[in-house]
């Protein structure tokens, strides 16, 4: 099941029993066998189907992007969908870290990288616990393979921002979608709806806001965040791509227990892909 295409690096999953002390939860989730939700930083499970733009999964194979501990993976699964996931090797430092000349980022890395194994520990522990399907495929996603196939949906939820070359992420997943795919990053609270925000985006009607990406890292922000990028950009993007025709939403999802506004753009292709020189 885990190596039905030649090349592939499927990753199997563990032989040996994990245990839930060994991880360490990204998202937060309900899983069979455990009395309580896991612990996790965000908590999706309100709003998720706001967090994935409200798309629908059944019998849609589904490329996704940065999985960390597999909430979303499983909850997409559950929807229908068949998930074949993309994630870094954690047995490799090869990681978009911001090399900041007055830290020590190596160090940074070399403890991430500990935190990092605790995680995906508890992408299998919850792959067992659901009795899943998925499949993981451990790259970079600069070298992502072309003979990883196509899908009808792809996925890049909250990664981007992780990226030092988001142009380049959302080529390469493109370049493998046949649909639509769903991005969903941090930002957006002036555009949420609200009395505040009222004339805000009353003005945004006769005068949309140009496109940004905002450079992120300085000395004393965390190593893995490259980039604050707005909606505009992503469709952007994705219309450069083939990919013409864009929804945005606004939501709010809890991130250590208080809500956090963040935007999902979903981009429909509209040139098909064989007429794409990806």
């Amino acid at each position: 099941m885990y190596n039905d295409m030649k090349n592939l690096n499927y990753t199997n999953p563990p032989t040996k029993e994990i245990l839930i002390d060994d991880c360490s939860f990204y998202h937060i989730q309900d899983l069979p066998g455990l009395t309580e939700p896991t612990k996790g930083i965000w908590d999706l499970r309100a709003n998720v189907d706001e967090y994935l733009g409200k798309v629908d999964f059944k019998n849609k194979t589904v490329l996704e992007l940065g999985p960390s501990t597999g909430y979303l993976t499983f909850h997409m699964e559950k929807l229908g969908g068949d998930i074949t996931s993309i994630d870094l090797d954690i047995n490799s430092q090869d990681r978009d870290v911001v090399p900041r000349v007055k830290k020590d980022w190596k160090n940074e890395l070399e403890n991430f990288m500990i935190d990092e194994s605790k995680r995906r520990n508890a992408f299998w522990f919850a792959h067992k616990a659901n009795n899943s399907n998925s499949k993981l495929v451990e790259c970079h996603i600069n070298d992502l393979p072309d003979d990883i196939g196509f899908y009808d949906i792809s996925t890049i939820c909250a990664v981007l921002l992780h990226t030092q070359n988001p142009f380049l992420a959302m080529q390469k997943m493109l370049a493998h979608t046949k649909e639509k795919i769903i991005i969903t990053e941090l930002g957006g609270y002036q555009r949420i709806k609200s009395y505040r925000n009222i004339i805000r985006n009353l003005i945004r009607r006769f005068r949309p806001p140009p496109p940004t990406m905002t450079f992120l890292p300085n000395q004393h922000r965390a190593a893995f965040k490259w980039w604050a990028l707005s909606p505009e950009i992503i469709i952007n993007i994705a219309k450069v791509l083939g990919f013409e025709k864009s929804t945005v939403t606004y939501h709010k999802q809890i991130a250590n227990g208080k809500p956090r506004v963040m935007f999902t753009v979903v981009c429909e292709r509209t040139t098909h892909i064989k007429d794409c020189n990806y």
